[in-house]
C-alpha cells in the first residue's frame, strides 16, 4: 500500500514539495548542528532544491523548509 505521499507524488503533473521542520533545539550548540546539516544539505543536493530556508525562532527553535521541484 502507498503512503499518502507515494499518492500524491505519484499523479503524473509537474510539482513542487515542501517540506517544514521545527527543531527545539534548547541550546545554541543545537541550532548549529542544523545550520551544519542545513549547509551540508545546500552543498550536496542544490539541483534537487528550488528553495531552502533556515529560520531561528526564539527559545532555540529553528524552522527549515524545503520546496523540491519534482
Amino acid at each position: 500500500m502507498k503512503s499518502l505521499v507515494e499518492e500524491l507524488n505519484s499523479i503524473p503533473a509537474r510539482k513542487q514539495v515542501v517540506t517544514s521542520v521545527e527543531y527545539d533545539c534548547k541550546t545554541e550548540d543545537k541550532e548549529n548542528e542544523v545550520f551544519d546539516t542545513v549547509n551540508s544539505l545546500v552543498v550536496n543536493h542544490l539541483d534537487e532544491m528550488a528553495k531552502i530556508t533556515f529560520d531561528i525562532m526564539p527559545g532555540h527553535k529553528v524552522k527549515v523548509e524545503v520546496i523540491q521541484n519534482k
